[in-house]
């Protein structure tokens, strides 16, 4: 019952925003955002306290204002989603420039597959749905499944629109080494907190578990990997930046490469996000697991003594 609730209020939602132009629910979500962290203070202390850790350089005013115009990129990516199923491939093109696609297209021609990683950025659905038009190659994307069934039902047809193929986590391990085997492009995002026994990366400053999938993925498959981000650079503008993340001179054991690679696209995505603050998604637990690592190394060094 609470699925088919929440689920009818998600379409009262899908059904009124889908009466304004594209343009117009990009300034409605901006401007919720702005209500969202103003007034009603979603998660605004840890956003705060995650943003104060990241910049200390940073006085408090830019901090807030960065914090605010997350909040804009966030609510604003939100009523996009929503919207997305109806743009077709000429309108995301026309929206969405990719400098380097044919970039793309030459680092298959290693016949290794191709492994995209992406963050809570900018809009990352709308990236996933736009790389296939670019680069014309079987395309899958891994993906967390939604708590309501009904709601990720909506999510899996939006994402295969132009020949995704949507891959649940559950299922990815086996679905991607088969895809990267066959020289194919596996998508994921990358940014999220690890579970307390994850591979331990600094970002920005500080220690984070992060998801062993990737590098999981890299070391057995030897597949390149690129880091892709969407920028917005206007209303209805868009342009796509990716980084290839070096592989090819990790050493050691497979555990010993898979830290290796998992640090370098951390601090790529660190650097990007430094370019861009405001598009990521501080609102996330990143460092959730930050203290209780910390003082277990402590511990360790004084038991070592």
């Amino acid at each position: 019952m609470q699925n088919t609730i929440e689920y009818f209020f998600f379409r009262i939602l899908f059904y009124t925003i889908r009466l304004f132009s594209f343009r117009t629910i990009q300034k409605m979500g901006a401007l919720f955002g702005a209500f969202i962290y103003s007034i009603v203070g979603l998660r605004r202390t840890l956003v705060l306290s995650n943003l104060r850790h990241a910049f200390p350089e940073k006085k408090e005013e830019e901090l807030r204002s960065i914090a605010k115009n997350s909040y804009r990129n966030l609510f604003t990516a939100y009523f996009e989603i929503i919207f997305m199923d109806t743009l077709s491939k000429e309108d995301i093109t026309k929206m969405i420039s990719f400098p380097d696609h044919g970039k793309v297209d030459d680092i298959l021609k290693r016949n290794k597959g191709l492994i995209i990683l992406s963050g809570h950025y900018g809009n990352w659905e709308l990236l996933a749905l736009s790389v296939p038009l670019f680069s014309l190659q079987k395309y899958t994307i891994v993906v967390q499944k939604q708590r309501n069934p009904y709601v990720n039902q909506f999510m899996t047809d939006m994402r295969g629109r132009f020949g995704t193929k949507v891959v649940m986590m559950e299922r990815a391990f086996r679905e991607s080494l088969r895809a990267l085997s066959n020289n194919e492009i596996v998508a994921l995002i990358a940014d999220q907190s690890g579970p307390e026994s994850g591979i331990y990366t600094e970002f920005f400053g500080r220690p984070v578990s992060t998801h062993q999938g990737p590098a999981v993925f890299q070391v057995r498959s030897g597949a390149p990997m690129i880091l892709a981000l969407l920028v917005r650079e206007g209303w209805e503008k868009f342009r796509i930046e990716y980084e290839e993340i070096p592989t090819d001179d990790l050493t050691g054991t497979d555990d010993e490469k898979m830290e290796q690679i998992t640090q370098r696209h951390v601090s790529v995505l660190e650097r990007h996000i430094r370019q861009h603050p405001e598009h990521w998604l501080w609102m996330h637990k990143r460092w959730k697991h930050t203290d209780s690592y910390l003082k277990k190394q402590s511990m360790a060094k004084e038991s070592s003594r």
